[in-house]
């Protein structure tokens, strides 16, 4: 037994006025009369014991508190729990509120829009003493309404969910649907959501890594729910219903995987890998454009072909400033879904890359300092955002921490710099871990034997024009790379010795026959500064990028985020709070200490768009429950019983009335 409206409980304090008239009645008193006929008469027609008198006062008095206690109860709207086994005692509204629900149909309905009508629908046809619950859900569960008989509160919660840009997690949120519904058995699940007769995606592998293959139906996963019902036990007393509200022939294109990169050994130049796909239902191959935004700029309009199920990856070389927003945009005819179509990102922020070059001063020596490596490194800064320090061997611990990389020509420090990427040119003796010895009349080799002509220090390098003089013979140890054979000894290696990266030339430039004055020279000279450069931390902004619905660490006390909508950049502010970040929007962020991200949907499950599976469509409204006559709202038995109660009172004590 519940009480709907408990507040009317109050007025049973009335009870206390015929108790109170009861108790304290006034009794006969003795007076003087003309006449007695009248009474005589009376009491011919009154004839009863005392003992009767008195009972006819009690039960007059249980019949107006029994009157005032069913009024009361009428007001407070008592309901009784089924007394069937067979009913449901509550119903948990399961509602899909992921960035698919979202997607609309040729009336410009949304799956949300449609899935509210559709639960309206089905609670008219449950008895007002079943409890309801609702959960929304995307990447985790959130109870929107605990248990209530109150149907107008339920429904007015009901409508104020909105969808939000996130992946769906199914298993999570019908685990939470369980704990709630096994708090009063039998109860049902009605997990209502547009995952139609297809198996839901496994999420997207990192973009740099995606394949551009079809899909394979096979191999990505179940569905939601009937990887729920195989793995998941459901309490006892628990059933789940899932109903579809999913699209008949929906069409969707969407973006998948993005990543902005910086181009190898081209500092401050970015590249953006992209992939869009077609969700499998889609009726036949199209053709969707892609549209490339820089500052505002269309700069690369693209157009895409697009079979069912495909994936398409695309590689967009950018030019801009930095901090400039690049925009990508993602269209196609009949699209059905707009949350996928966009991407808003900067240009990653960078800084020159500071190098130290360290080298003697030998007044004589054409060869200290080189002059053929000081050509090298000034046509290098022609063309990159360097900063070049020519230093001496005393000035270089002051200037040890401003730096990003050293080059040692011709010279070793006493002190080795553990931190610092190294680039050894022609090295008079043992430099840190490595093990070298001086070969001082040097030893001219005409060609060289390449090692791994694919590695980035020799990126455009002709290796089969060059002869070099060796100058230094060198052990290879950790995973230092021989990139130059002569013979079988290395004359180039790169790579990481205890966590620093190095690269070594055992040979001097300038007294190197063909090297020098070839343009490979300082192509070589510049790719092992990009090389090195790429692990020194700072030197290119890291954006942090992560999918809608993940929670991150922010510092500071406020967030801004910038999105795009409806054709223009649209601001707008929140507290931090924990020093957590929940992005729950498509966007980018930036707190007010300076540290920013970019938020985006990119789930290959929400742009695969399902079709709806004919079983599970919701268009009739069933009953959940049975209800026997004795449960539900019994508002108008209690009514019938008091005009019972007043007929049965006029019938025992004023039908001998007199008038």
């Amino acid at each position: 037994m519940q009480l709907l409206n408990p507040g009317f409980l109050w007025l049973s304090l009335l009870a206390i006025i015929p108790i109170a008239l009861y108790l304290f009645r006034r009794k006969s008193k003795t007076v003087s009369v003309s006449t007695l006929v009248f009474f005589k008469t009376l009491a011919r027609e009154h004839q009863e014991s005392a003992w009767l008198r008195r009972l006819k006062k009690i039960v007059s008095l249980l019949l107006t508190l029994a009157l005032l206690i069913f009024a009361i109860l009428a007001l407070s709207r008592m309901i009784l729990s089924p007394v069937s086994d067979k009913g449901y005692r509550t119903v948990v509204i399961l509602l899909d509120r992921s960035a698919s629900m979202a997607a609309t149909n040729d009336e410009g309905v949304s799956r949300l829009d449609q899935a509210r009508e559709v639960i309206e629908a089905r609670l008219d046809s449950i008895p007002e003493d079943v409890g309801v619950a609702l959960i929304g859900y995307d990447s985790r569960p959130e109870v929107i309404q605990p248990r209530t008989l109150k149907r107008r509160e339920l429904l007015s919660r009901l409508g104020e969910i909105a969808v939000r840009p996130v992946a769906q997690q199914t298993r999570n949120a019908i685990e939470s649907a369980s704990v709630l519904a096994r708090l009063e058995t039998p109860a049902l699940i009605w997990h209502v959501t547009d995952s139609g007769e297809l198996e839901e995606l496994e999420e997207e592998p990192p973009a740099a890594a995606a394949a551009e293959a079809p899909i394979d139906p096979a191999e990505e996963g179940e569905d939601p729910l009937l990887g729920a019902k195989a793995d998941l036990d459901l309490p006892e007393g628990v059933d789940l219903e899932k109903i579809s509200v999913a699209l008949e022939s929906p069409v969707n294109v969407g973006i998948t995987a993005f990543q902005i990169r910086p181009v190898p050994l081209e500092h401050g130049r970015f590249e953006a890998y992209v992939q869009v796909a077609l969700n499998r239902a889609a009726p036949g191959p199209m053709v969707a454009k892609l549209d490339v935004f820089v500052g505002g700029s269309l700069v690369q309009p693209r157009e895409v072909d697009l079979n069912p199920g495909d994936r398409v990856g695309l590689v967009l070389k950018l030019e801009g400033a930095e901090d400039q927003l690049l925009r990508l945009e993602l269209s196609a005819e009949g699209d059905c879904l707009a949350s996928d179509n966009e991407v808003i990102e900067p240009l990653p922020r960078s800084r020159p890359i500071v190098a130290a070059w360290v080298r003697p001063t030998v007044e004589g020596d054409p060869f200290k300092p080189d002059r053929f490596t000081q050509l090298a490194l000034q046509a290098f800064l022609d063309d990159y955002d360097f900063e070049i320090l020519a230093l001496e061997p005393s000035a270089w611990p002051g200037a040890r921490e401003s730096v990003d990389v050293v080059i040692f020509d011709d010279y070793v420090p006493e002190e080795w710099p553990e931190e610092l990427p190294v680039v050894l040119i022609n090295p008079p003796g043992n430099a840190g871990p490595l093990r070298i010895s001086r070969i001082e009349s040097g030893l001219p080799h005409e060609s060289v034997r390449v090692g791994n002509d694919q590695h980035p220090v020799l990126f455009r390098v002709s290796s089969g024009r060059v002869a070099i003089t060796q100058t230094a013979l060198f052990d290879i140890t950790g995973s230092l790379e021989p990139l130059w054979f002569a013979g079988d000894e290395p004359l180039l290696a790169a790579g990481d010795v205890k966590g620093q990266r190095l690269v070594v030339m055992g040979f001097s430039p300038g007294r190197s026959e063909r090297l020098p004055l070839t343009a490979s020279f300082p192509l070589l000279i510049g790719n092992s500064l990009l090389w090195c450069a790429e692990t020194a931390p700072g030197i290119t902004e890291q954006l942090m990028e992560s999918p809608t619905g993940k929670v991150v660490s922010a510092k500071g006390e406020t967030v801004t985020w910038t999105r795009w909508e409806n054709g223009g950049i649209k601001k707008a502010s929140a507290k931090l709070s924990g020093g957590l970040l929940e992005l729950d929007r498509i966007g980018i962020w930036e707190t007010d200490t300076g540290q920013r991200g970019a938020a985006h949907l990119m789930s290959r499950a929400e742009t695969d768009v399902s079709p709806r599976n004919p079983a599970l469509t919701a268009a009739d409204a069933e009953l959940v429950t049975e209800s026997g006559w004795l449960s539900g709202d019994i508002s108008w038995m209690i009514l019938a019983l008091i005009a019972f109660l007043l007929l049965l009172e006029s019938y025992l004590f004023h039908r001998h009335a007199v008038y």
